[in-house]
């Protein structure tokens, strides 16, 4: 995942600020567009967050609690 996704968030806050009806919900908005705008020139990745194909593939401490195929 890219930092485009934090212009897309930055839009939707930006959007959301513009139908704001109260100006404090408008300046929580706006201020959380300058918070996606700052992670973004920040250069900031997002983690992809991969699912083991198999238990054996879990770290040894996680792996007893991973669920057992061949139990039901």
């Amino acid at each position: 995942m890219g930092t485009d996704v934090f212009q897309r968030r930055a839009d939707e806050c930006r959007r959301l600020a513009l139908a704001a009806r109260s100006a404090g919900d408008k300046k929580f908005w706006l201020g959380l567009v300058e918070r996606w705008q700052t992670l973004e020139s920040q250069g900031i990745r997002q983690p992809v967050r991969r699912k083991p194909k198999h238990r054996s593939q879990l770290p040894p401490d996680r792996r007893s609690l991973a669920p057992n195929p061949y139990v039901r």
